[in-house]
């Protein structure tokens, strides 16, 4: 029983640490993407009015 208990807080803990790792990477990527976007807005490489 001890063990089961073990391997499973063990396998909530290792999903854990990936979810976090996901979401990291994301936020990274994430804010990368909106300073290249804001870069060629300041340069007038794209468009600035919004989407329709």
């Amino acid at each position: 029983m001890t063990l089961l208990l073990l391997v499973g807080v063990g396998w909530l803990s290792l999903r854990t640490v990936l979810l976090l790792t996901q979401v990291s990477r994301h936020s990274r990527e994430a804010q990368l993407g909106r300073a290249f976007q804001q870069e060629l807005r300041d340069r007038g490489l794209i468009d600035v009015s919004p989407h329709r």
